[in-house]
């Protein structure tokens, strides 16, 4: 089977489209084109349904995609662990995280990686946004919430725990909340909109487990902004306990129903599972679970 054909197919799938393929690796979109057409041929399969408009994977396809990027990925693995010395880490990392962990938790240690390997580089997106690993060329993502696992390994490094907070002023203009049912009578709340995390807000108190969905006027995608908006007034949150602290010692906002415990939220590294993980990665997510967990990580208030 020619290599050079499947790694061609495999960068089609990855980029959507032929054009953008044949540019990445400065090939002729005719070559990548007719590449992949020998690949079908001698698979007996079609691999790719195309339109004017619109390139997508045949179930055949998608199938062959799976097992050629675990296998591409294990080649590379494998030239780049011959070609580096053992002294000698070297390559890019792609890295993605939510804007607020990037600049209150993650920032020193990714600097000081890279003081320590002056031959890696790094592009790090901050970012908010769904994250699909492979579609996006993702090494690494840091990820908020319960993460979804298809072809991909999880290391949990950080629970937060989480406050129900408003803000004085909210609480003298709306009734006084004494238990979470009072909470579903006359309040709203800021709304925190992430994919991983929960919309419905769960209480425990021993044995009783109450869940409740509150109506929201504003809905924002940080937690920085989620923080601003309670303190404004705009309604109660649930917010890590780190964030909420210093506020509380302020008196800009006040905890509620502190008898009452909220589910800790999880903060892991996710990347592609594979066989070879290139060293480059293995260093820094080695390097960075073992710098967190030494010191105090309980991002900046």
């Amino acid at each position: 089977m020619d290599l050079n054909a499947v790694a061609i197919f495999a960068k089609v799938v990855e980029s959507g489209s032929f054009t953008l393929a044949s540019e990445s690796l400065k090939l002729t979109k005719s070559t990548v084109s007719r590449k992949v057409l020998e690949l079908e041929n001698q698979l007996g399969v079609k691999l790719l349904v195309r339109t004017t408009r619109h390139l997508a994977t045949t179930a055949e396809g998608q199938t062959f995609y799976q097992s050629c990027s675990e296998m591409l990925s294990i080649m590379e693995s494998a030239e780049q662990e011959i070609c580096e010395s053992q002294s000698t880490i070297r390559g890019h990392i792609n890295i993605a995280m939510p804007i607020e962990l990037g600049h209150q938790m993650l920032m020193p240690y990714i600097d000081a990686f890279l003081l320590r390997y002056p031959e890696v580089t790094i592009n790090l997106d901050l970012t908010n946004r769904h994250i699909d690993l492979i579609a996006d060329g993702v090494d690494l993502h840091c990820q908020i919430g319960e993460p979804k696992l298809s072809n991909n390994v999880a290391r949990l490094f950080y629970s937060s725990n989480q406050q129900l907070v408003a803000s004085p002023n909210y609480l003298k203009q709306h009734p006084k909340i004494h238990h979470p049912h009072d909470l579903r009578t006359n309040h709203k709340r800021v709304k925190l909109s992430r994919p991983q995390l929960e919309s419905l807000w769960m209480f425990s108190n021993g044995e009783q487990q109450i869940t409740v969905e509150l109506p929201h006027q504003l809905s924002v995608n940080t937690i920085t902004s989620s923080l601003t908006a309670t303190i404004d007034g705009l309604g109660v949150s649930v917010l890590p306990e780190y964030l909420c602290r210093p506020h509380i010692q302020s008196g800009k906002l006040t905890r509620l129903l502190p008898e009452w415990s909220i589910p800790t939220v999880g903060i892991s590294f996710v990347y592609p599972e594979r066989k070879l993980m290139p060293k480059r990665l293995r260093v820094l997510l080695d390097f960075l679970l073992s710098e967190l967990s030494q010191r105090d990580i309980h991002p900046k208030d």
